[in-house]
């Protein structure tokens, strides 16, 4: 089972609490959508297919690629509906760990940084490492930079991340699977038997992507909605939701985000209205006073190259 988690489990036993929120940062939070989902923005999924990674430890290449996925159709408007290839990250970059686990900072961020990532149809998934073939023709799309959600790891909360989803997009997250998750068919999951206080940097073993969040209307629960990568048979067709604000599971101590930037006004005012920000104020939300935070764009070339 740790393959398909994408990682061993830690015997650390230190718990790292997500930084507590400013009131500056729970006042842009308010602002937000009391419910937001990329898979429906008046009407818009921009989240690509869920998929599976079968018995490989590649969970956190699956969430990295489908992250990338859903922010390119984000600053296209769905022009671009790309689904990159997790098996040339498993066989060409030497930031994975293949099929025994990695990180989402290593590979949506410095590898698709400096080496780009390419379509699946020109290497196609087999759920095992091997040797490299990628081929030159293939276009290649690169990102332009990445963080952490507070601008460090240990700086996350969920105020944070509800302001990074909203802006810019879905992103990957990390979590401790345990048992009882394997038995999940729907709702709201809430693992209630974590006794022991743990280092979620150390013992989070499953990666996937953020792709919203909301409040149950009946019991008035706070949840994010997680897309996996078991296949669409698993959950909620491919996704699940768990309990938010509480850092279940380690859920909120480390969410990455690959970051875009442009200085077309005319893009960002449009990504404004598809994600229904009410205040363009919050468009200059930023990890130090010298980088912005700037909406999701795609700067295309006449080679083929696309940086992100």
């Amino acid at each position: 089972m740790n393959l398909r988690k994408g990682g061993p489990v830690s015997t650390v036993r230190h718990r790292v609490q997500p930084a507590p929120a400013t009131p500056e940062q729970k006042k842009r939070a308010s602002l937000l959508p009391e419910n937001f989902d990329w898979r429906d923005v008046e009407g818009v999924n921009y989240v690509s297919p869920v998929r599976d990674q079968a018995n490989c430890g590649s969970c956190y290449v699956f969430a990295s690629m489908a992250s990338l996925e859903a922010r390119v159709r984000v600053a296209t408007r769905n022009e671009r509906q790309d689904v990159f290839s997790t098996q040339d990250v498993l066989d060409c970059s030497v930031l994975s760990q293949g099929c025994a686990g990695g990180f989402n900072y290593l590979i949506a961020g410095r590898y698709a940084q400096d080496q780009g990532v390419i379509a699946e149809e020109c290497t196609p998934y087999r759920g095992i490492g091997g040797e490299c073939t990628r081929n030159a023709s293939c276009p290649l799309t690169y990102v332009r930079d990445y963080y952490y959600i507070g601008g460090y790891y240990g700086a996350c909360n969920e105020e944070l991340m509800l302001e990074a989803l909203v802006e810019g997009g879905p992103y990957p997250v990390a979590y401790e699977v345990y048992d009882d998750f394997d038995y999940y068919t729907g709702g709201i999951y809430e693992h209630t038997g974590l006794q022991d206080e743990f280092n979620p940097f150390e013992i989070v073993n499953h990666a996937v992507l953020l792709v919203g969040y909301g409040v149950d209307e009946e019991t008035g629960k706070k949840y994010w909605t997680c897309k996996n990568s078991w296949g669409g048979s698993f959950g909620e067709e491919g996704y699940f939701r768990i309990v938010r604000g509480t850092n279940n599971c380690g859920i909120e101590s480390m969410g990455f985000v690959p970051v875009y930037y442009s200085s077309s006004s005319s893009v960002e005012i449009e990504i404004e209205r598809i994600a229904t920000v009410p205040t363009p104020g919050l468009h200059h939300f930023s990890t130090s006073p010298n980088l912005p935070f700037i909406s999701p764009v795609i700067v295309e070339s006449t080679s083929p190259v696309t940086f992100i």
